[in-house]
């Protein structure tokens, strides 16, 4: 039983995949549209895509392990320790993405993060829709 639900799982993870790749892309190319650049390509924004987020990932592992361990020094709490990871990562964020789409897009450094900015509004945009929602759901069966 146990092999077939772990197959499942992973078949259900690799279906997510295209499905997530096509969300990310799609809000990036909005972005774009909403700072008045002309619409990337779907090859060209998920080539940016993939690009800024290879590169995002291993800068944030290193500061991963520099802040958990130094937070473990200190005797702070893991979950602190990730959610102060979660905010000094955000700048970083901001100037990798710009940089990236800024070079392969070739657009000035200010549109790219420009392009950041609009796309972190929309993605807190839809957490708060979908947080509203599990509320006012959470709200109406208790």
């Amino acid at each position: 039983m146990f092999p077939l639900l772990l197959l499942a799982c992973c078949f259900f993870v690799v279906l997510l995949v295209p499905v997530a790749l096509f969300v990310f892309t799609s809000v990036f190319r909005q972005a774009c549209v909403l700072c008045g650049l002309q619409r990337p390509s779907v090859a060209t924004a998920a080539g940016v895509m993939l690009l800024i987020w290879v590169s995002k990932t291993a800068s944030q592992a290193v500061m991963d392990v520099v802040v958990i361990e130094s937070c473990k020094a200190v005797g702070v709490p893991r979950w602190e320790a990730n959610i102060i990871v979660a905010l000094l990562f955000l700048p970083i964020d901001l100037i990798i993405s710009a940089a990236l789409h800024a070079g392969l897009m070739n657009i000035k450094f200010g549109k790219g993060v420009e392009v950041w900015f609009v796309m972190m509004l929309i993605y807190l945009s839809v957490f708060a829709v979908a947080g509203s929602v599990a509320a006012v759901i959470f709200v109406a069966l208790n």
